[in-house]
């Protein structure tokens, strides 16, 4: 589970405003790597310019500073003593020196870097919430289009998939970031859950979902397990209990439940028409809350949802999940089938993955749920090279071999057998001395069994590149999930092919005015609606009609529907790029 939490620290963060799923059919990555060359003709420690394109000197040893935010590993401490980092390190001639703040001051060493000037080479800026382009109009950071000739392995596959490009240049063609880009989409580490033993028990093994499927699909699915699960609770005495357990501001951020009523959370655009709207906006709004409030006077919301501030969504009221007191909530792979069971405490449990419930008697089809899988070309971390690095074209040329097939295995899964340099004691010392993957004789990809990804013990992020930008090679990954997984990712995503409901692109790019407006103007529209969501659903504040209308006038008052107006400004100009 800790290779999951640690993707999702550096994404999740973001995931309120989390892409969906598009075509999945990639461009094939190169096929090499970008090898050093015995010898180079430019001086380390000199930055030419774009007209200049001078060899890299492979010769003269380069220490390159990178900032990061925090890491934990369980096979050493910081992220410099990184197997996969030393390897890179002998590679390319270089040192890769990782800064890193302790956990939770991220945001104050970063505002002291900016304040002081003492800038690192490389910086993560994956949970930055300022404006990348202030960064570049003070001078912070470069614009690394004028050094893409010491990338070739990026630019074959911008070239080859606009998709990929779009991720990398903004509106103004200046390429102020570096981030990952993936073959094929991600699988799904999480969705809703709901405990199918508990209904078994209630139903004396007869469970019958009144839409006739084998797993819950419908509101009118839902309406037949939250009852049970309720009664089931009051029956075992739990003083404290959630058939349903919900975020504190009344909506999963990525809009598992609330798309099935037809609203869409913030943000997004039809990709058949490439308009933007935003959920609070849409009569799906309206069907949610009144569902939510009559669910929660019937006791089926977890009473005290709203006071759970600042807790995971992805990990809600562990007391009452892994204490055997929750019927629905968003769950983990690590969750699914038995794997909460605790036998020593008589706790037994079988928890299985749902998809968002359609509400059929709105009309509510698949087309209608946000995807929920990021497309393949999208990601959200994010670095930047700044003003202070010596050897512009060196750094790039290292970060270049990321993006090459090679260097996309290295960062998926670690090193090859081959790979291990002589000087290694991190995968040896751990039982790793065939590698962490390999082929079989059918050429089949084989992970280490060792590893967690493999079946074994060891996480495979103590052991591979995940936290640099480059190409993560995924294509493979669906071969080597449990089929617990398999079934998971199916229900998870199972709209996503159909789905015509998009966030908006994650590297979408705004002008400095527009920038500043969205910027002042979030922070009231985002009190606003979370304030007065969690009113609505708790009864607190009646709800109906009239409540409504006021809600959507007094959000546009504060600037919602220009804001609107400026995302389908900013969509137009990435879909042109």
């Amino acid at each position: 589970m800790r290779k999951i939490l640690a993707l999702i620290l550096c994404c999740a963060m973001l995931f309120a405003v989390l892409a969906a799923c598009g075509d999945s059919d990639s461009t094939t990555p190169p096929a090499t790597g970008n090898n050093p060359p015995a010898t180079g003709n430019q001086p380390g420690g000199s930055t030419p310019s774009a007209s200049d394109p001078s060899e890299v000197n492979w010769n003269e040893h380069t220490t390159f500073q990178v900032w990061m935010y925090s890491t934990s590993h369980e096979s050493y401490s910081g992220y410099s003593n990184n197997p996969c980092v030393n390897m890179m390190n002998q590679k390319f001639n270089i040192t890769l020196d990782f800064i890193q703040p302790v956990s939770g001051t991220e945001a104050d060493a970063l505002s002291v870097m900016f304040g002081t000037g003492q800038y690192t080479d490389l910086i993560e800026l994956t949970q930055y919430t300022g404006s990348i382009s202030d960064l570049y109009r003070d001078g912070v950071i470069i614009d690394m289009a004028d050094y893409l000739q010491y990338m070739p392995n990026l630019k074959a596959l911008m070239d080859n998939d606009p998709n990929y490009r779009k991720q990398f240049f903004n509106d103004d063609g200046k390429m102020l970031t570096l981030t990952v880009l993936n073959e094929v989409p991600e699988m799904a580490w999480g969705g809703l859950v709901y405990r199918h033993d508990i209904l078994e028990t209630m139903t004396g093994g007869n469970v019958s979902f009144p839409s006739g499927n084998d797993i819950p699909t419908t509101l009118d699915d839902w309406e037949y397990m939250l009852p049970l699960f309720k009664m089931y609770f009051e029956a075992a005495g739990f003083a404290d209990y959630a058939p349903l357990i919900i975020p504190s501001w009344g909506f999963y951020p990525i809009g598992e439940l609330s798309t099935g009523f037809g609203m869409p959370i913030g943000y997004y655009f039809n990709t058949e028409t490439n308009v933007v709207g935003h959920g609070a906006l849409t009569d799906g709004y309206y069907e949610y809350i009144k569902k939510m409030n009559e669910w929660f006077e019937a006791g089926y919301i977890y009473k005290d949802f709203a006071t759970r501030v600042g807790e995971p969504f992805f990990l809600p009221n562990t007391s009452l999940t892994y204490g055997g007191a929750a019927g629905i909530w968003y769950g983990l792979q690590s969750q699914l089938g038995d794997l909460m069971s605790m036998p020593e405490y008589g706790l037994f449990f079988d928890v299985r993955a749902i998809p968002t419930p359609l509400n059929t008697a709105l009309g509510i089809t698949g087309e209608s749920i946000m995807d929920f899988i990021a497309p393949y070309y999208e990601n959200y971390a994010t670095y930047v090279v700044t003003s202070a690095c010596k050897d512009v074209p060196k750094l790039l040329s290292v970060l270049d071999y990321m993006y090459s097939h090679e260097g996309g295995m290295l960062w998926r899964y670690g090193m090859t057998k081959e790979q291990i340099p002589a000087n290694d004691t991190i995968y040896t010392s751990h039982g790793l001395h065939e590698g962490a993957f390999w082929t079989d004789a059918n050429g089949n990809l084989v992970v280490n069994p060792l590893l967690d990804l493999g079946g074994g013990d060891l996480d495979l992020s103590d052991f591979n590149l995940i936290r640099l930008p480059g190409l993560s090679a995924n294509t493979d990954e669906k071969s080597l999930a449990a089929p617990s997984v398999m079934e998971a990712d199916s229900q998870w995503a199972r709209y996503n092919d159909v789905s015509k409901l998009l966030r908006l692109p994650n590297k979408i790019s705004y002008p400095e005015a527009d920038e500043s407006l969205l910027t002042s103007r979030s922070v009231s529209i985002n009190d606003y609606f979370e304030s007065m969501s969690q009113q609505f659903i708790m009864g607190t504040i009646p709800f109906d009609q009239q409540a409504f209308n006021d809600f959507k006038a007094q959000l546009i008052s504060f600037g919602l529907e220009d804001n609107i107006r400026i995302q389908q400004e900013a969509l137009d100009r990435y879909l042109a790029r």
